[in-house]
C-alpha cells in the first residue's frame, strides 16, 4: 500500500502540540536509514543492477519505525520505509499489535517481519551489521513480510537463554517476475545461547504458487487454464500439460530451512548461517547457501572478511517425461541447465563508527561463478554506506 499522504497526515499529527504530552509517555518513535552507493566499475560485468556507474539509489533507504503503548500489556507497532529502487515511495512495511502475557508468553498478530535470519528482525536497519549489505545469496528471499500470528515463549534452560518463535499465516506479494502466493506458511525458530556464544534455528512449510524461475520458460509452457494472463499465448512449441505441471510452481509444497552461528568474544566475531530452500514437484533448483564472516573491532575499526556461497542443482528428471523427439526438448535442457549454479562470493570490508548513532562503511566483493549462464559474469563490486540510527 503506497502511504504517502499517510506518512503526510502522520508527520502532521505528531507535529500536533495535543499529540506531543500523549506522545511523550505512549509513543516511542525510531528512525534509520542508510546511504547505499557501488558500482563494478566496469559496464560489461554488470552484478544486482550495478555498472561501471555508481549508483546511490539502488539499495539507499529511510525508514521510520512507530510504537504505541496502549496500556494493559498492548502495543501497537509499524514500521513506514522509502527505498531508492522504488523512487523512495513510502511505504508501510509491516504493522501488527503486541499482547505481552508475562515475561515468557508474547503474541502479535498483524503483518510484520519472517523470522527466517539470523538478521530477519534488523535487515533493513543498516547500523546493525558490519557490511555494506548482507551477503546477497543468503539473504534473497522471495518474500520478507507475513500477515498472520506469532507467539514468542522466552525462558532460560539452566544457564542458556532461549526463545522460540512460533508462527502462521499467508502471503501475497508482487516481484518482478509475478505473484507471489503463498496460501499457508506454518513454522518456528528457535535461538540458544550463553555468554558469547549463540545458535539459531528456523523452519516453515507452505503450500505456494510462484511464477517460472526463469522468464525464457513460459514461452515453451501452455496456457495455464486455472491463472488468468494477459501475456499473449506462446506461438512456439510448447512441452505437454503433465511437463507443464511438473515444471510449475503451483499449489506445491515448499521448506525452508536455515541453521546460524553468532560468536562474540571480547573485540573478535564469527557468525555463520546456512540455508536450504525446497519446492516439490516443480522446476525450482532447490538452492543451498551458506556463508561465514569474521572481524575484529580496533577502537572504532571493525575489518571483517566474510566467504558466501550458493549452490544449486537442476531437475533434470523433468527430461525423463518429454520424449528425444519432441521438438521442444532441447530448448527445456537448455533452459534446466541454467539453473545449475556454483556461485561464490568474497567480501573484504571496514567499518569505521564516526559516531555513536553512524557508522561509514567499505565493502569489496569478488563475484565467481563456476557455471556459465545470462547475467552470470565474473566481477568486483566495490561498495559505501553511511548508516544510522535515531
Amino acid at each position: 500500500m503506497k502511504t504517502t499522504v499517510s506518512c503526510l497526515c502522520l508527520a502532521l499529527l505528531v507535529s500536533h502540540p495535543a499529540f506531543s504530552a500523549f506522545a511523550d509517555e505512549r509513543i516511542q518513535i525510531n528512525g534509520f536509514g542508510s546511504i547505499v552507493g557501488a558500482t563494478t566499475l566496469d559496464d560489461e560485468k554488470p552484478y544486482f543492477g550495478y555498472d561501471d556507474n555508481i549508483d546511490f539509489k539502488n539499495e539507499s533507504l529511510f525508514g521510520l519505525q512507530v510504537r504505541a503503548d496502549m496500556g494493559a500489556n498492548l502495543s501497537a507497532t509499524a514500521q513506514i520505509l522509502a527505498r531508492g529502487a522504488e523512487d523512495h515511495e513510502a511505504e508501510f512495511e509491516w504493522a501488527y499489535l503486541t499482547y505481552t502475557f508475562n515475561n515468557q508468553w508474547t503474541v502479535k498478530a498483524g503483518r510484520f517481519r519472517t523470522p527466517f535470519f539470523e538478521y530477519s528482525d534488523t535487515i533493513d536497519v543498516g547500523y546493525t551489521y558490519h557490511w555494506v549489505r548482507p551477503p546477497k545469496f543468503v539473504y534473497v528471499p522471495l518474500f520478507n513480510n507475513l500477515d498472520g500470528i506469532n507467539v514468542t515463549y522466552s525462558s532460560p534452560i539452566g544457564q542458556f537463554d532461549s526463545t522460540l518463535d512460533f508462527f502462521y499465516g499467508s502471503v501475497r506479494e508482487t516481484i518482478p517476475l509475478g505473484e507471489v502466493d503463498l496460501e499457508y506458511v506454518a513454522g518456528g525458530s528457535w535461538r540458544i545461547g550463553v555468554d558469547w556464544i549463540g545458535m539459531r534455528f528456523s523452519y516453515f512449510r507452505s503450500e505456494l504458487s510462484i511464477p517460472p524461475i526463469l522468464p525464457g520458460l513460459t514461452e515453451i509452457l501452455p496456457a495455464d487454464p486455472d491463472a488468468p494472463s494477459t501475456a499473449p499465448p506462446s506461438t512456439g512449441p510448447t512441452v505437454s500439460a503433465e511437463v507443464a505441471e511438473a515444471i510449475r510452481a503451483k499449489n506445491d509444497v515448499g521448506t525452508f530451512g536455515s541453521i546460524s552461528l553468532r560468536v562474540d568474544y571480547q573485540n573478535a566475531f564469527l557468525i555463520a548461517e546456512i540455508t536450504k530452500s525446497r519446492i516439490e514437484e516443480s522446476a525450482f533448483e532447490d538452492p543451498l547457501a551458506y556463508y561465514i564472516s569474521t572481524g575484529y573491532t580496533f577502537n572504532q575499526f571493525t575489518p571483517h572478511l566474510t566467504f558466501e556461497v550458493f549452490d544449486t542443482k537442476p531437475k533434470t528428471e523433468i527430461l525423463d517425461m518429454v520424449p528425444n523427439s519432441d521438438p521442444v526438448r532441447s530448448e527445456l535442457e537448455s533452459l534446466l541447465d541454467q539453473t545449475d549454479q556454483d556461485n561464490t562470493v568474497i567480501t573484504l570490508g571496514v567499518r569505521y563508527d564516526f559516531h555513536h548513532s553512524a557508522c561509514l562503511k567499505f565493502d569489496v566483493s569478488k563475484v565467481d561463478y563456476d557455471k556459465g549462464g545470462p547475467s552470470r559474469i565474473d566481477t568486483k563490486l566495490f561498495s559505501t554506506a553511511i548508516s544510522f540510527v535515531f
